[in-house]
């Protein structure tokens, strides 16, 4: 099994790109200002967005120049700057490692990022909508890329009623490995579309191709499941009425690996490691498996010794909406 080890993005990491912070959508927070219960702000600094609760002027209690991470009771934080939108989880100012399905939707440009990241040799994105997928890396400052990977979200069609009618097939999610690797490389992420073409991001993984020990002795054994689900929640109202609210969708994948009992020690180290965070999961590399990439949360793997040089790990990885 593989995943992503991410290289952590700061703000020195944004390069170059399409999504401006703060985005015209988004205004800043000022100091001394005057602000109505459901005004927004952001706060670039911290890359988040805050909603007003209680209305806040100079002359209120607090006052508006108390900024909206120290003023709980006036502000609601509600989700990351559109930049920060698909690299989530994010710690929050209250301390909270919080993610969010906030999708990046654009239908007048393309989305395009340009990040310095260290070494990287693959990169992971979902949730995607649009005509086509690109990856380029980077020397440092320069227009010419040393590799560009392509690939379309929708198959093309094969005639007229095929465009009108037919079903054809599409990708939200993509793995791109074997990455040139450089101390300075900088990779240009861009989902492209065409005139009024909706493009989506949900969520970004850029980092380091791993994989548990076992993958080049027994790997992911058949039995493999991913089980789709939608996220929900259903409130009765007083009328009698029900309300639905559907916020994401997405699948948990769970299965075994076969490995070395040489690699055991290894592999529980791995494996602890990676035990409640968000990556980027691949059962395989193998062709036929490019739509079981998942981004979601390790919540167990139960390893056990079979026989004589021969280990088990039961893994079971919760998806996260993307």
């Amino acid at each position: 099994m593989y995943y992503i080890e991410r290289i952590p993005i700061t703000d020195a990491s944004f390069l170059a790109g399409s999504i401006a912070e703060p985005a015209a959508e988004e205004p800043e927070w000022v100091s001394g200002g005057t602000y109505a219960v459901g005004d927004e702000r952001s706060r670039s600094g911290l890359h988040r967005v805050y909603r007003c609760a209680a209305a806040r002027s100079p002359s209120s209690t607090p006052p508006s120049s108390t900024p909206p991470e120290q003023d709980p009771a006036g502000w609601v934080d509600m989700r990351p700057t559109r930049r920060w939108l698909p690299f989530g989880p994010m710690l929050r100012p209250d301390g909270r490692l919080v993610y969010q399905n906030i999708p990046l939707e654009s239908t007048t440009e393309d989305l395009q990022y340009r990040v310095r990241a260290r070494y990287a040799s693959a990169v992971a994105l979902f949730g995607l909508r649009g005509g086509a997928w690109r990856v380029a890396v980077h020397r440092p400052g320069t227009a010419e890329p040393l590799q560009v990977r392509t690939g379309s979200l929708k198959e093309p069609a094969t005639g007229y009623w095929d465009y009108g009618f037919g079903q054809r097939r599409t990708r939200d999610r993509v793995l791109i490995t074997d990455l040139p690797i450089y101390a300075d490389a900088e990779i240009c992420i861009t989902v492209q579309g065409g005139t009024g073409q909706l493009r989506r991001m949900v969520q970004c993984e850029i980092g380091r191709l791993r994989f548990i020990p076992g993958v080049h002795w027994g790997g992911v054994v058949y039995g493999l499941r991913r089980s789709p689900k939608a996220w929900t929640h259903r409130r009765d109202e007083p009328d009698g009425s029900t309300s639905v609210l559907i916020y994401g969708t997405g699948y948990d994948m769970s299965g075994t690996v076969e490995l070395s009992g040489k690699q055991e020690d290894n592999a529980l180290v791995q494996l602890r490691a990676l035990l409640g965070r968000g990556a980027a999961y691949a059962p395989t590399l193998a062709t036929g498996y490019a739509q079981s990439l998942v981004f979601g949360v390790l919540k167990s793997a139960d390893v056990a010794r079979e026989g004589y040089m021969h280990t088990t790990a039961d893994f079971q990885i919760e998806g996260l909406p993307t």
